[in-house]
């Protein structure tokens, strides 16, 4: 009996051992970072300086309940420069360095979070991706073995097409992959050799705020992960956003929500590799979908209404019915980043500078139950009275 357990211990080792730490899925699937038995102690957010007089910056917040400094701003890290458009960011697999980009300046700032995560050191600018890749308007931020992908809105010029560029791990140049026309944002189904992006309008078009429809995307493309071939395009409603693919490698399927046809879809990967779309939730026309989220264990689909001024959580046992469960009332809601063990949902709420309004910006923190989501008192950040006065909070990453 003792060399059966010695044998049947033996065997579970190299599993305990070599299984990477993982998570969490919706930054990439690559990404090694926060165990669900692990509490975040850092929140990072990407955060443009609101009159564009002194340089973005990436904050950094105590995010450890037990410190005297929770909840607050502990440090920010400049950038090289003022009038960035500090959109979205993200981690390279080891998730010692961000990736972060400039939507309108094109420029790529490259922070070092591995050293000393309490304080980040910015290690290179790129001054100018649109010189070094031939494209422009850097969105999403997707680590992948070796560099980020990164889907960037457009041509060089700022028009038409968007493309998946990708870069090593010190910002260098590997190789594009042009869009059919648009590009917003980027998720990967290594299991199914998949990756799947969606639309926004071109940079020329975003910058100048308003965007008329005629020159916003309704097209969600399937992309072969090992070569790079287009496989199939899709026609939503207007601007399919955030591409969330459900949780765990038997996952077949996911949801993106669609912000200017205020509504959400479901896709299910069908046995002939085709993806078949169904739209799941009708919102209110002033809704707005900007962000999503879906919890670690695919009960729960979290949605940020910019235009409700809300978020809200579904259940989604059943995929193509998802049921409202919970509302938390929050001006501007934007982006989200939900903890590995699906308790926490930060949330930010400045989208851009020339569509937001006048709010409070703020980063706040929802605490999650099966019954429903609950502002956390003790969790309301300040962006309105920093050092160098009002910024703007969107991308959030945990630490």
């Amino acid at each position: 009996m003792k060399r059966t357990a010695f044998l049947l211990l033996l065997a579970a080792l190299p599993a305990a051992v070599t299984r990477p730490q993982r998570g969490p899925e919706d930054e990439s699937v690559f990404v090694r970072g926060l165990r669900p038995d692990q509490h975040e102690s850092l929140l990072y957010v990407w955060t443009s300086d609101a009159d564009q007089k002194d340089p973005d910056f990436l904050a950094v917040i105590d995010a450890s309940p037990t410190s005297s400094s929770y909840g607050k701003v502990i440090t920010t890290v400049p950038t090289s420069a003022p009038a960035n458009e500090a959109h979205h960011f993200g981690y390279t697999v080891n998730a010692d360095r961000i990736f972060a980009g400039g939507l309108f300046s094109n420029r790529l700032f490259i922070y070092d979070v591995g050293a000393d995560p309490k304080h980040p050191k910015l290690v290179k600018t790129v001054p100018d991706l649109a010189a070094s890749t031939g494209y422009s308007g850097p969105h999403t931020f997707y680590a992948v073995p070796g560099g980020v992908m990164i889907a960037m809105l457009g041509a060089k010029d700022g028009g038409a097409p968007g493309a998946l560029v990708q870069l090593d791990n010190d910002g260098n140049f590997v190789k594009a992959l042009p869009a059919p026309k648009y590009m917003y944002d980027v998720g990967i189904k290594p299991e199914l050799n998949l990756i799947v992006t969606s639309s926004w309008a071109h940079p020329h078009a975003v910058k100048a705020g308003n965007t008329p429809m005629d020159q916003v995307g309704d097209e969600v493309v399937a992309w072969d992960y090992k070569t790079g071939k287009v496989l199939q395009t899709e026609h939503l409603d207007k601007a399919p956003l955030e591409v969330r693919w459900l949780h765990g490698a038997a996952a077949r399927g996911g949801f993106i929500n669609c912000a200017f046809g205020n509504s959400v879809w479901h896709w299910e990967v069908g046995n002939d590799g085709k993806l078949a779309f169904t739209r799941v939730i009708k919102l209110a026309d002033t809704a707005i979908p900007a962000d999503m989220r879906i919890s670690y264990d695919n009960k729960f689909l979290f949605v940020s209404l910019f235009g409700g001024g809300a978020v809200q959580q579904y259940d989604i046992a059943d995929p193509l019915q998802p049921k409202l469960v919970s509302t938390v009332a929050f001006p501007q809601a934007q982006m989200m980043k939900l903890t590995p063990d699906n308790k926490r949902l930060y949330v930010s709420n400045s989208l851009l500078s020339n569509l937001d309004g006048k709010v409070p910006y703020r980063v706040r923190l929802i605490d999650v139950g099966v019954k429903g989501m609950t502002l956390d008192p003790k969790f309301d950040v300040d962006f309105e009275h920093l050092s160098t006065g009002e910024a703007r909070p969107h991308d959030m990453l945990l630490k």
